[in-house]
């Protein structure tokens, strides 16, 4: 994981949580708990577009 990667990956988890992760984990591990812990994101619609 990159310098770049990590800090976003640091920063997603300060927002969701309130604090910075404690340790440095496992890329595969934080995005498993940050995918179970983030609320779901609202379903996309697709409307059409006639002019």
């Amino acid at each position: 994981m990159t310098y770049e990667e990590r800090q976003a990956w640091s920063e997603l988890w300060e927002a969701l949580f309130g604090e910075p992760p404690s340790i440095e984990a496992d890329a595969a591990l934080t995005a498993r708990i940050l995918v179970d812990c983030l609320p779901p994101a609202p379903p996309y619609e697709f409307t059409s577009r006639t002019e």
